[in-house]
């Protein structure tokens, strides 16, 4: 059985800081998935309390506005959790599983950006860890969308080496 995250343990792991690689702009650079219409590429990130982190990113290569920008956490049994997904305008409309079967009036959203999180309910009650969305102003396109993720995740540019003299 796979063990339920709870609310307080996803809120401290979006805080923990998160240090990127040297060079992970490059790392992250998407790479062509043949047959297929999008880019993916993805890195990981392990923690200094031993926490490991992957972002996983994918871009649609006919559509911009079409992407997605994933903070996956993996546990110590290697079980890993979608956390966050800062995702584009992709075609379809979202719905809101747990608000829909209360008849919640923000149960569904037309194509937007929008933020998926991870919760304890959605997990309660049967459905994907990050079912839960929220449409989004915070960002327009690819590049500001990676920007804010890495910003509200709380990810932290690398230290550059010093040289030694």
């Amino acid at each position: 059985m796979t063990r339920i995250l709870k609310d307080n343990e996803i809120q401290d792991l979006i805080k923990e800081e998160k240090t990127l690689p040297l060079k992970w702009q490059s790392k992250l650079k998407p790479k062509l998935k043949s047959r297929f219409q999008f880019e993916e590429s993805s890195i990981n990130i392990k923690c200094e309390n031993g926490n490991i982190f992957r972002i996983i990113i994918r871009r649609n290569k006919i559509n911009a506005f079409d992407f997605s920008i994933i903070l996956v956490y993996r546990d110590n049994d290697g079980k890993e959790y979608r956390i966050v997904r800062y995702q584009g305008k992709h075609s379809s409309e979202h719905t809101n599983k747990c608000e829909k079967g209360k008849k919640l009036p923000n149960s569904k959203f037309k194509p937007a950006f929008h933020i998926h999180k991870a919760t304890q309910r959605y997990q309660e009650d049967g459905f994907d860890i990050d079912g839960y969305a929220e449409v989004t102003s915070l960002y327009n396109d690819f590049n500001s969308a990676l920007d804010c993720f890495l910003k509200n995740n709380n990810f932290i540019e690398p230290k550059t080496p010093q040289l030694k003299l």
